[in-house]
Formats: C-alpha cells, sequence, structure tokens
C-alpha cells in the first residue's frame, strides 16, 4: 500500500499545485494551529456598497437583526467559504469545511457563499439526508421525487408537508436506524420543519439556508452559528443593483464591453473553473431550461446562446434574464466579483487552485488595462486559506468513518468540542493525505482511473499514518 499511497500522492498534487504547497509548507501543523493562521491579506476593508447589498441578501432569507450582525463582522473580518454545495448541510464534505471554518477565534458567525447551481443528483446530494448505514457505506433519504434530480439547486421548487412526511416514512421504514435513531431523527425533522413553516418562500434555496442553519445547531450546539447564502444571489443582486446600472464600472466595462469581453476570453478561456473555447463549461452566465436544468451558453458576438436560449449580451437583457431566472452567474464571475470586492474566501481543494488561477489572470488582465489602482487593491487578497480538510470521522463497529452532521447529531457526542480538541492533536498533514483518494475520484475522469489507487480508503490512510489512532483517543 505505501508504494501506491506515494505514487497517488504525485498523482494529486502534480494537478493540485496549490493544494500541494499548503501541504508542504504548513502540513506539520495542527489543524486548529493553521485555520488561526489564515491570511487575511493587507488590503483595504469592504466598500460600503458590498456590505449592503449583502446585508440586504441575507435578509431576505434570515431576519434584518442576523443580517446586519454578519456584514458587521464581515466589516471587521472580511473572511468567508465559498466551499459548500448550497442544499441541506449534512454531507461529510461541508460538515468538516464548516467546523475547520468554525476553530477560527472570535467568530459569531460562519458565513458560507454556497453554491446553488449544482444539480440535486450531485454527489453532496443536497436536497436529501445523508447518513452512514450500519456497516459504513454511505445512504441518502431525498425529499425530492427522481424526476426533478437533474434540476439545478437554485431552481428547485419549495418543500412542503408532503416532502417532509415521505421523508418521514422512509425513516421509519429503514433498517439502518434503531427505533430510539428513528424518533430521533423524525423530531429534528418536524422540529426544523415546523420552525421553517413560519416563512413563506416561493423556492427551495431559502429553505435549504434555514433548514442548514438550524441542522448545524443541532449538530454542533454552542458553535458559531452556520449563515448559507448562494452566491449567485449575491453576485446576480451586485450585478444587477451595482454593476449593470454604472457604465463607468470597471466589472460593467469587463461584462459588456467588445474590448472587455476580448480580453476575458484572451485570459480565461481553458483555465479551470471558467469555460473553453467549445461547449464545455459556459460562458460568463449559465443557462437554465424550463426544467430547471443548467444549460451551457456560448458567446456568439453579443449573444450567448445554448440550446434554445439566446441573449443579447448587453446590460438591460442580462438584467432581465436574471428577473426571468434563465441565467445564473458561473464561478468564473462570482470570484471576479469577490475578488474586485477583495473577499477573502476560503476554499476546498479545487477552489484553492481556482482562486489563485484566477487572480493571477485578473492581474494579468489589469496590467493590459494600465489599472495599477485596481492591481494594488486586488493583489493583496488572499486565495490559499484551505478549509476542505478530514477531521470529523466516527466508528461504525470497528471501521473508521466520514461522518454526516446526522451521524454525529444521532451519536449524543458533545461533538464540537471533542472535534475541536481532535484538531489540536491532527496535523494539516494527516488530514490532507487521508482525503486524497476522494480528491482523486473528483479530478481524475473515470476512464483514466488506476485501479491500484482506486482500491486506497481514506480509512486506510488514516490507520497508516496515525491518524486513526488519534481518533480513537479522542472518541474513547
Amino acid at each position: 500500500m505505501q508504494k501506491e499511497f506515494e505514487q497517488l500522492k504525485v498523482v494529486v498534487f502534480g494537478r493540485q499545485k496549490v493544494l500541494a504547497k499548503i501541504y508542504q509548507e504548513h502540513g506539520a501543523k495542527n489543524l486548529y494551529e493553521y485555520v488561526n493562521g489564515w491570511s487575511l491579506g493587507s488590503g483595504a476593508g469592504l466598500e460600503d456598497v458590498f456590505l449592503r447589498t449583502l446585508r440586504e441578501a441575507l435578509a431576505e432569507i434570515y431576519s434584518a437583526n442576523l443580517a446586519g450582525e454578519v456584514a458587521l463582522q464581515l466589516r471587521a473580518v472580511p473572511l468567508v467559504s465559498t466551499i459548500d454545495h448550497h442544499g441541506i448541510l449534512n454531507h461529510p464534505f461541508f460538515v468538516n469545511s464548516n467546523l475547520v471554518f468554525s476553530f477560527r477565534d472570535r467568530q459569531k458567525y460562519l458565513l458560507c457563499l454556497s453554491t446553488a447551481g449544482v444539480s440535486l443528483n450531485n454527489s453532496s446530494w443536497p436536497g436529501s439526508l445523508v447518513f452512514n448505514s450500519k456497516v459504513g457505506l454511505l445512504r441518502r433519504v431525498s425529499f425530492f421525487p427522481d424526476k426533478l434530480k437533474t434540476s439545478c439547486v437554485l431552481s428547485a421548487p419549495p418543500l412542503g408537508a408532503g416532502h417532509m412526511q415521505k421523508v418521514l416514512g422512509m425513516v421509519d421504514k429503514d433498517i439502518d436506524f434503531s427505533p430510539h435513531e428513528k424518533v430521533k431523527l423524525q423530531d429534528l425533522v418536524k422540529e426544523t420543519f415546523s420552525a421553517m413553516g413560519k416563512s413563506k418562500f416561493t423556492d427551495f434555496s431559502g429553505q435549504a439556508s434555514q433548514i442548514s442553519s438550524s441542522f448545524w445547531q443541532k449538530f454542533f450546539p454552542g458553535a458559531p452559528g452556520v449563515v448559507y447564502l448562494p452566491v449567485e444571489n449575491l453576485i446576480e443582486k451586485l450585478i444587477t443593483e451595482v454593476i449593470i446600472p454604472d457604465a463607468g464600472h470597471f466589472l460593467h466595462q469587463l461584462f459588456f464591453t467588445n474590448e472587455g469581453l476580448r480580453l476575458l476570453e484572451k485570459y480565461f478561456t481553458g483555465t479551470l473553473g471558467t469555460f473553453s473555447g467549445g461547449h464545455k463549461r459556459s460562458f460568463l452566465f449559465w443557462g437554465v431550461d424550463s426544467k430547471g436544468r443548467r444549460v451551457h451558453l456560448c458567446r456568439e458576438g453579443r449573444k450567448l446562446v445554448g440550446e434554445g436560449i439566446e441573449i443579447d449580451l448587453v446590460p438591460d437583457a442580462v438584467a432581465d434574464a436574471f428577473r426571468k431566472k434563465i441565467i445564473y452567474p458561473t464561478s468564473l464571475v462570482c470570484f471576479l466579483v469577490l475578488l474586485y470586492y477583495r473577499v477573502t474566501c476560503l476554499g476546498g481543494f479545487n477552489q484553492v487552485n481556482w482562486l489563485t488561477e484566477i487572480k493571477e489572470k485578473f492581474l494579468g488582465l489589469l496590467g493590459e488595462m494600465n489599472r495599477p489602482d485596481l492591481i494594488g487593491q486586488i493583489e493583496p487578497v488572499a486565495t490559499k486559506n484551505f478549509a476542505e480538510a478530514n477531521l470529523a470521522f466516527l466508528f461504525k463497529g470497528s471501521r473508521l468513518i466520514k461522518a454526516t452532521g446526522i451521524d454525529i447529531y444521532l451519536s449524543g457526542l458533545n461533538a464540537h468540542l471533542l472535534y475541536q480538541n481532535l484538531a489540536k492533536e491532527l496535523t494539516l498533514k494527516e488530514s490532507i493525505e487521508s482525503l486524497l483518494p476522494e480528491i482523486y475520484r473528483v479530478i481524475v475522469p473515470a476512464g483514466e482511473r488506476d485501479p491500484d489507487f482506486l482500491s486506497l480508503t481514506d480509512e486506510a490512510i488514516a490507520e497508516q499514518n496515525g491518524m486513526a489512532e488519534k481518533i480513537r483517543k479522542a472518541l474513547s
């Protein structure tokens, strides 16, 4: 196994250059120490217009008081997570990313600008309850029917009493839960839906924000509160209310002039997380079809075209398409806007690479446009803060598993304190190493995967590098 493991590191780190550098430079630190050493850059604070727009977007989902407190916290410490897929917070990936985020000192809220452009059948299963079976296999119970599984989270319809009853019934029949666990999980679902019923959301996206915040507090009482806001919502609001009305705004010129479009294509075509010259990914905005599925849009002159969608690439037409909910911004647009406004984004194994590469190319574009003022504004923004490390483990029998939020909730453990103490024992190196098999499956296409690497598991690596023994001691 040791030989295959060393080869796996070479393959993954060869494709994930920024992650490799983080592993080399910070691997010896424990997770708690690493988190509290994240760089916040040295730029000026966030602009009032950004904070005002953020506060308004949050107030559409949460209370005005919470929205104001989050904006105040961000004014002092401009740190957000861009790791999570929007949906019901429960999957091990996002339990871990928020746990890691939560160990940053002196935070009341964990603001997550989550990606709602993923589909309901994404591997994170954003519209489901996810849990580990008795034998340690990840399973799910979905709120949505299969006919909607290819719809984007941002276009999914709201959940109602019927969806809740469906899930309660499936939990009741599930052999992986004990009678006590069934009652505890059903009570959690009913309590959460009862509280959510006081709100009048017209889509699943807003509901998912509130469900996630509520679930998180049940999983980890006393932890900083998670605040989910779809990044697309915030960026769309900034584009329509700030950028489009101001023809002198730099991002208006970048997105809506011939010179800006030429430079976007010159600097970003083929970049990971952006768009290609063909029909892969999408140019600036994704389309949404009548079934709520995302559509690749290509640029043809001053038009965006794809699968029956045709939109003039001019301010008024784009604003109208946003209002009709037939487009939403791509990751490139989201990252460019966040970089422009000097927001420090925490990243997962992909984002630390994407953010860093996009920033470097953005700086090159600004150099060609002779904008030293903006270079000075954006260059200090940190893009290499990693927060997707493995930490939340439990044992199912003798097997080490990556725990979902539901698993942790049903365990009855004082989990936040337990994992905080564990974070002071586990090194970043150990945690990243245990994540390598999962990263490999994400970044290497199925047809190119080596069977020897596929046989490696998080559990086996944790046993080999000493991580499992530290976890046993913490859980004993």
